[in-house]
């Protein structure tokens, strides 16, 4: 008896065929068969990295973010971005030993930035990190910005200024001599005055203490600041480091907090003995004119 053909046999069949008549049919001359060799490739995402020579219109804090506000220097900002630059090689988030090499590249650039040391004038200098977030993500720059503040010795404001400090810092932002007032065995008060006015002390200039170095407490501490700052004075006036016995100096170191974190920056003042005073600056003097010489 023959087999009965039914609907269902007939459709498999068909199907059959076609499949079979389908293996030997060429592909057209526009496809090639593969699957990805032509897809875009996805760009790789990068986060956001600040950039040198903008002026920030938000007051320096030790943070930075894509939020905070770039503004034409030719308008009134507080800080100025005078480099970028990177941890390069570090996982985790930063220390104060990573916070001083960071600090000494800021120092080396904004002088190029400048044309001048930045601790010889009315500014500071902020070392600006990503946030928790940023450093999370991959972010590892870090951010070197300068602000100018009323006063380098006592409580400090900042100052919103115009202009950039970029090739010229303006002579009238020079630190120079000051009316130094002391209680007991401390310096209370330093407001600058002009030296052609009756004053007792004169800025000489700054430095970086070592990371070895400790945060001043005893007498002992303090000379070892106290050495560098008379290095920095003789230097100043013109004569021998052997004559630094006879020079009094008052040496400014950050605050411990800033210390601590890795900022060892000193700020060094020549002082008079016995509250005499001069009215010209003893720079280049060789001690000439300068009190107790």
């Amino acid at each position: 008896m023959r087999g009965r053909l039914t609907v269902g046999t007939m459709l498999a069949a068909l199907l059959t065929n076609l499949a079979l008549a389908g293996c030997g049919t060429a592909l057209p001359a526009e496809v090639d068969s593969k699957l990805t060799d032509d897809w875009v490739k996805v760009a790789e995402v990068k986060g956001w990295v600040p950039e040198a020579g903008v002026c920030l219109g938000v007051a320096p804090k030790d943070t930075g973010r894509y939020t905070d506000a770039v503004v034409d220097c030719a308008k009134s900002h507080y800080g100025e971005v005078v480099h970028v630059g990177e941890f390069k090689g570090l996982t985790t988030s930063p220390g104060p030993k990573d916070n001083a090499a960071a600090l000494a590249e800021c120092d080396k650039e904004a002088t190029t930035y400048l044309g001048r040391s930045w601790s010889l004038a009315r500014l500071e200098l902020t070392l600006a990190v990503p946030t928790p977030t940023a450093w999370t993500g991959g972010a590892r720059w870090f951010r070197c910005d300068l602000a100018e503040v009323t006063t380098v010795f006592d409580a400090p404001d900042w100052v919103q200024r115009t202009g950039s400090l970029k090739g010229d810092v303006p002579a009238a932002l020079l630190v120079g001599c000051v009316n130094s007032q002391e209680k007991g065995d401390s310096i209370v008060k330093m407001p600058e005055v002009a030296c052609t006015k009756a004053h007792n002390s004169e800025f000489v200039g700054a430095y970086r203490a070592s990371m070895s170095t400790a945060y001043p407490k005893s007498e002992r501490q303090w000379n070892v600041l106290h050495d560098e700052c008379q290095d920095l004075a003789a230097k100043f006036m013109g004569v021998s480091l052997s004559s630094a016995g006879r020079i009094g100096v008052i040496s400014s170191p950050n605050n411990p907090e800033s210390w601590a974190a890795g900022d060892r920056m000193v700020r060094c003042v020549l002082w008079f003995y016995d509250g005499k005073t001069m009215k010209k600056s003893a720079k280049g003097s060789k001690g000439k004119g300068v009190p107790g010489w």
